[in-house]
């Protein structure tokens, strides 16, 4: 995900996971039951969380600031 922000992507679309999921609570995988809403939280949370580590570890404190920086080092 921070490869398609650092890109200059302004959206991502999550269907594909979100499906993913669904498939995976009908097959009864996980081993602990969660609603449907909780497990989208969890993986909204987790990717928010995941970005803002990816940034604070460049030093960046916006995401524009890394779209330029990962632009920036594509063009040399």
């Amino acid at each position: 995900m921070c490869v398609l922000l650092g890109y200059g992507a302004d959206a991502i679309c999550p269907y594909l996971v979100y499906e993913s999921i669904g498939l995976v609570i009908s097959l009864g995988l996980l081993e602990k039951p969660m609603t449907e809403e909780e497990i989208f939280e969890n993986y909204m949370a987790a990717c928010a969380r995941g970005i803002s580590k990816v940034m604070a570890k460049m030093g960046i404190s916006t995401l524009q600031s890394y779209k330029v920086r990962l632009s920036a080092q594509n063009a040399v």
